[in-house]
């Protein structure tokens, strides 16, 4: 398994590390419930250095990952960042990703972890015809994700700058990390760290990215200012509560974006991979619906089928117990005549049917 720069931090402080995506991470420090409360009410941090890092630059850039995609990059402003769907030539879902522009020719795509390699992959695959340069700098970099509804108040005591990033925007800023030598597109970052209002709890909050060293300075000052190290088990829990997709779980290239129902993301006036495919399955309209479950007892797991009276109506995809709600949610593809709010449905969960009620996502 890979680790990122900071694992030796993470073992310091006692974390239970797991596998994920090929990377060795921590799952918890002090119990997935505390770490999730600490987000949702006051602030949490996350090693999130394990997904993708692609500079994509070049006068064609813009028109690339607009091929490459759902989005529209050619129109997104410098210092913006848009939330986007990967998809083969059927419509199918490859992986989700956010994709920052940094300047007029050069953007930041981060996938996944685990699918990263095949990401870089199928880019590379549909390079032709586009003057551009593409180079994955994932193990050059590490990535914080502060999150929770007090990080910009404590992000102000680290840097204004960084403070004033607003959500889905991003900036460069000085963090009092000193300067780490670099060369090429890293360059960049010797002095300055990217920061974006992004995230993965639906709190606000930041995303940065720096150099190894200097990431390494900012987990201690971080973890200096007493705030909570999160591990997998609460970003989980955290985005399932917000309905937030999980590449390979909720979608594995086997459910079109019009079914996951964030089909916002798709610019219908631009040509990208998939688009045939996801016209026709708009017009037919005959596909599934992704919908929330809140269980009356019972925790729904990944893979176990939904009924209603008897019949089976589809699959829960995530489920947990949501340490807000104090009960089981669950996310699963829904046959449309089923997937309405209110409707009562029941889980099998390991041969005892549990009952259910249908809602839209997001559950908090």
């Amino acid at each position: 398994m890979k680790r990122t720069p900071l694992y030796d931090e993470h073992v310091a402080l006692g974390a239970k590390m797991t596998e994920f995506g090929g990377w060795e991470m921590p799952l918890q420090y002090d119990g997935i419930i505390k770490e999730h409360m600490a987000v949702r009410e006051n602030a949490g941090i996350f090693d999130v250095s394990h997904m993708g890092d692609l500079i994509i630059k070049g006068k064609d850039a813009g028109k690339f990952l607009s091929y490459v995609t759902t989005g529209d990059f050619e129109g997104l402003k410098e210092g913006n960042a848009k939330y986007t769907h990967i998809l083969n030539e059927k419509g199918k879902i490859k992986d989700d990703m956010i994709a920052y522009r940094l300047s007029d020719d050069e953007y930041l795509a981060v996938p996944n972890a685990g699918t990263t390699p095949m990401i870089e992959e199928w880019f590379r695959k549909h390079l032709g015809g586009f003057e551009i340069e593409m180079e994955n700098l994932t193990d050059e970099l590490v990535c914080i994700a502060f999150q929770g509804p007090k990080s910009r108040e404590l992000m102000k005591k680290i840097s204004d700058d960084a403070a004033e990033v607003k959500f889905f925007k991003s900036g460069w800023a000085d963090l009092g990390l000193g300067t780490e030598d670099a060369k090429g597109p890293l360059s960049r970052f010797s002095e300055e760290s990217l920061v974006s209002g992004t995230g993965y709890t639906g709190e606000d909050g930041f995303e940065i990215i720096t150099l190894r060293e200097q990431g390494k300075k900012l987990w201690k000052k971080l973890i200096e200012m007493d705030i909570q190290p999160c591990g997998l088990g609460a970003r989980d829990t955290l985005r399932l509560e917000k309905g937030f997709l999980l590449s390979g779980q909720d979608f594995n290239e086997d459910r079109t974006t019009l079914e996951t129902g964030w089909d916002f993301v798709i610019d219908w006036d631009h040509d990208f991979i998939g688009k045939d495919a996801l016209l026709k399955q708009k017009e037919n309209g005959d596909y599934d619906k992704f919908r929330g479950i809140v269980m009356e007892k019972g925790i729904a797991r990944h893979g176990q089928k939904v009924y209603h009276m008897g019949k089976e109506i589809g699959t829960v995809t995530s489920g947990t117990k949501s340490p807000v709600l104090g009960k089981g949610i669950a996310l699963a593809y829904l046959s449309r005549e089923h997937a309405e709010k209110g409707n009562k449905v029941e889980v099998d969960i390991r041969g005892k049917m549990s009952e259910g009620v249908v809602v839209k996502p997001p559950f908090v």
